[in-house]
């Protein structure tokens, strides 16, 4: 969590439908935590030696005024579903990892796109974002599927998920949701239900106005039981473990990274 006193959200902007999902996404949940909103655009072309500069006579050329017009079409975007919210934006020159990680450290939360940090970044999603989410200093959210949809906050469950445990709980009360839990696709009726019980016990302590509403066995561990498991929620949480190996990496369980590829829903990321 970041210890400025008004939240920022920042967002990652680039020239994709996913990126502009996620500024939507971005600009709703600002509004709801009472936050502002912040847009990053990672101008990669000058860490490739790319000439920047306008062609002479031409106006509007150049690839650094491509950049600033995707900022101001974020900001548009933005502002066209809430005219209200306090809006700052960059453009920072280098590699959108390590940018966004920069910026994660001024920020409550970092945002991207669905396909990971724009059209770079098919090859994002999977090790690329694993990396940007164990590396930022906040959580990270991936933006996936429909992004208004009104349904409860889905708690993908970790033995060691404690602090996913207390964001879902802290997002359900933002948002007036329930909270509704996604078991281990190994566990048994029992051993689900009794897991149910400790993440109700654990969250009525802090959220008493929460509702646990229940919890979801998938079938199995496959891409489309989990992702059938996240049907009809507003956001899935789930928890980012780091790799004690490797500062810089997650120790991601199947689970989340199948969640992160699938899931057509919103991913929070939250690091532990």
């Amino acid at each position: 969590m970041s210890s400025v006193t008004t939240p920022r959200v920042t967002v990652g902007v680039f020239d994709s439908p996913e990126a502009d999902d996620a500024v939507r996404w971005a600009a709703h949940h600002a509004h709801v935590i009472g936050g502002h909103l912040h847009l990053v655009h990672a101008f990669v072309w000058t860490e490739l030696n790319v000439n920047t500069d306008p062609i002479p006579g031409v106006t509007g050329s150049g690839i650094r005024v491509a950049a600033d017009g995707l900022i101001e079409d974020a900001v548009a975007i933005a502002r066209e579903l809430r005219p209200e919210l306090t809006i700052t934006s960059q453009v920072i020159d280098g590699n959108p990892v390590p940018v966004l990680v920069g910026a994660s450290a001024r920020s409550e939360v970092i945002v991207v796109g669905g396909r990971g940090l724009g059209r770079l970044l098919a090859i994002i999603v999977g090790s690329k974002s694993l990396a940007l989410a164990a590396r930022a200093h906040c959580p990270v959210v991936v933006v996936r599927g429909r992004p208004d949809v009104d349904g409860p906050i889905g708690l993908i469950h970790h033995p060691r998920g404690q602090e996913a445990a207390l964001r879902a709980a802290e997002l359900a009360a933002c948002y007036g949701r329930p909270i509704q839990l996604v078991a281990r696709a190994d566990a048994d009726e029992q051993r689900a239900q009794e897991v149910l019980a400790e993440v109700r016990d654990e969250i009525a302590r802090t959220h008493p106005g929460v509702e646990v509403q229940g919890v979801t066995i998938p079938a199995s561990d496959s891409p489309r039981e989990l992702v059938q498991a996240s049907e009809g929620a507003s956001m899935m949480v789930v928890a980012g473990e780091k790799d004690p190996r490797h500062s810089d990496r997650i120790a991601a369980p199947r689970q989340l990274v199948t969640v992160l590829r699938f899931a057509h829903t919103p991913v929070w990321v939250e690091r532990a």
